[in-house]
């Protein structure tokens, strides 16, 4: 199930392996455009954290 953009960027704010990936798809933690799981290099296509790490993380909201 598909998350809101809100509790995307709640859960990126909280998650200890959130690592951005930039516009060409190369990885960074610079700063930049807002955290989200959409744009973490752990969050796969088909919308989901392949550390396993969200759903601990909304439990917790």
């Amino acid at each position: 199930m598909r998350s809101s953009s809100e509790v995307y960027h709640e859960v990126a704010q909280r998650c200890s392996a959130y690592d951005k990936k930039d516009r060409n798809g190369s990885l960074s933690n610079a700063a930049g455009s807002e955290k989200s799981c959409l744009n973490c290099k752990h969050f796969a296509e088909e919308e989901y954290c392949k550390l396993d790490l969200y759903d601990p993380i909304v439990k917790n909201l």
